[in-house]
């Protein structure tokens, strides 16, 4: 069986039976986890019983409906020692499975890019780095949320290699969707109540709406007669109440928030 990103799986038609109800107990569990700590937690039982006891949970682009950052492996198992590894040598920037994530039509196995890709030698590097590290039999699940959003699971097995059938594969894509489900859920949930404290002043909106349209600082100065300092200091203001760096990222929350309309 070739799954939709080329990847090969083996087909045994009974292995789904009793994992069905499995999925199904997963599902009422996630819907009701407390926190993302629990709800993380449920997703690594669920992984280890399909043969995956490493997993990694990354937000690929910003998410402005959770009011949450981009951030690689925001919840995770995977070796510390990797992670660490990782970041020291910017491995985000040329992971080949992150890149393909975000454009992937469907669940993958890592292999798949090493076989069917061209990857540099650089990234060829980081993949076998980190079977070396014990991440093996690797996947990934692309995630796609609200307003474009795009987020990814990969997963993994420290011991021996096995094959990957079908129905396994596409259990652990409803797992993974699943959790998602959960995860956006509960992050908007536990957002109301800090949302409601946000509050702009006249002249921080101004200036986001002025950004909203790609005006630079010092043309924001011009048109709002201040100096460039002055727009600067109100913009740091605003990014310190939506807990950014990003000016657009401010501009979106404010506009989803209904603090500014555009």
């Amino acid at each position: 069986m070739v799954c939709g990103a080329g990847c090969v799986f083996v087909s045994t038609p009974d292995e789904s039976a009793g994992n069905a109800v499995d999925l199904i107990e997963f599902i009422e569990k996630t819907n009701g986890a407390e926190n993302a700590e629990q709800l993380f937690s449920l997703l690594e039982n669920v992984m280890a019983h399909y043969g995956f006891d490493r997993v990694l949970f990354s937000l690929m682009t910003d998410h402005p409906a959770l009011g949450r950052e981009a951030g690689h492996g925001i919840m995770r198992n995977y070796p510390r020692d990797w992670m660490e590894y990782y970041a020291e040598h910017a491995y985000e920037d040329i992971d080949p499975v992150r890149h393909y994530v975000v454009t992937a039509p469907g669940p993958f196995a890592w292999s798949f890019l090493e076989g069917e890709m061209q990857l540099s030698s650089v990234q060829k590097k980081c993949m076998n780095e980190a079977k070396e590290a014990g991440l093996h039999q690797g996947i990934a699940v692309p995630l796609r949320g609200p307003l474009g959003a795009v987020a990814g699971i990969g997963a993994a097995c420290s011991g021996k290699e096995r094959e990957i059938s079908r129905d396994t594969m596409a259990l652990v894509n409803a797992a993974c969707q699943q959790f998602y489900a959960a995860y956006t859920a509960l992050e908007q949930r536990e957002g109301i109540s800090g949302e409601e404290q946000i509050a702009l002043t006249e002249r921080e909106k101004e200036i986001l709406k002025w950004c909203a349209q790609g005006k630079t600082t010092w043309e924001i100065g011009v048109i709002l007669s201040l100096s460039e300092a002055g727009v600067l200091f109100h913009l740091r203001n605003v990014m310190r109440k939506f807990n950014t760096s990003s000016r657009v990222y401010a501009v979106m929350q404010a506009v989803r928030l209904g603090l500014i309309q555009l």
